[in-house]
């Protein structure tokens, strides 16, 4: 009798440390402190590109600061959202006018000075932020952008363009909706008429949707972010980034963010901007040109 009793105790003393692994494995331990909703993460665009991690970034004067901001949005409690904003600021103290002058000086370009405009004092003045970095798609020499009168394509615009990806960043999500997502529409920071002449320094992307699945979670993903500027006018991004031109240009700016939602809980993750691992794989030119809605944005998915 003592020895069934034994065996019985010993059995169920097994079934409790299994019950209990199975349990351990069940619980999905998160990985990141950090809750996305609510953060901003900043960056600077360097010209020419210059590698986010080396040692010549942290000495050398960004040309533009950037911002990526996260919010988490949720749809009747079930689905789960990560909208996301790039914000691109320009340094406006005089220091900055001419440095900003200096480095997009182009001397060796003949028509670079049909595309500034002389104030009275005959100062060069700064091309208004968002219409420099916008798409026109019209033929538009002042102040930079606009249909190039001998390429005739606009390639002179900023776009960004975010892809999803599971964990390791190998194997693209796929989804119901358009993938990648991508936009060149930009907007100042102030409700003004927005043309040529106007002084904004601020430009703000639209609004860019990822449905990262259920609220009740599990779920996690990586997406990765380019801002891309499509004609370098000859100029070469660092020698360590991908050497795939975005259509006539290159990548300025690689940013990847880590999510990870477990039930009941908002989402949590990382934002880093590194070196580029590979280009953006998309095809700028089809895209800008398509007859049928030409640069039209791309503002939400679904990942499933």
């Amino acid at each position: 009798m003592q020895r069934i009793n034994s065996r019985l105790s010993c059995s169920f003393v097994l079934i409790c440390s299994c019950c209990f692994c199975i349990a351990i494995g069940c619980t999905r331990e998160l990985q990141y402190e950090q809750q996305l909703d609510g953060t901003s993460h900043t960056f600077d665009i360097h010209w020419p590109p210059i590698a986010p991690e080396s040692k010549r970034a942290a000495g050398h004067t960004p040309l533009l600061n950037g911002v990526v901001s996260v919010r988490e949005v949720h749809a009747n409690g079930e689905d789960c959202t990560l909208e996301i904003v790039v914000t691109i600021t320009r340094p406006s103290s005089e220091v900055a006018r001419e440095f900003w002058n200096s480095q997009l000086a182009f001397a060796d370009v003949p028509w670079m000075d049909e595309v500034r405009v002389w104030d009275s004092a005959s100062q060069w003045q700064w091309p208004n932020l968002p219409f420099l970095l916008r798409r026109h798609g019209q033929e538009r020499i002042e102040r930079y952008g606009g249909v190039d009168p001998g390429k005739l394509v606009d390639n002179d615009f900023a776009a960004v363009l975010i892809r999803s990806y599971d964990d390791d960043g190998e194997v693209e999500r796929s989804g119901a909706g358009n993938s990648p997502l991508v936009s060149a529409e930009w907007r100042g920071d102030i409700e003004v008429d927005n043309d040529i002449h106007t002084l904004v320094h601020v430009a703000r992307s639209e609004t860019f949707e990822v449905h990262i699945g259920m609220a009740n979670g599990p779920q996690s993903g990586l997406l990765k972010l380019w801002i891309i500027y499509a004609d370098f006018l000859g100029a070469w991004p660092p020698s360590t980034w991908p050497q795939e031109p975005e259509w006539a240009g290159g990548i300025l700016t690689y940013g990847e963010i880590r999510w990870e939602k477990m039930p009941d809980e908002l989402c949590r993750g990382s934002v880093r901007f590194l070196t580029p691992s590979t280009s953006t794989g998309f095809d700028w030119r089809k895209w800008s040109d398509d007859p049928r809605a030409p640069a039209q944005s791309r503002l939400s998915n679904v990942v499933m």
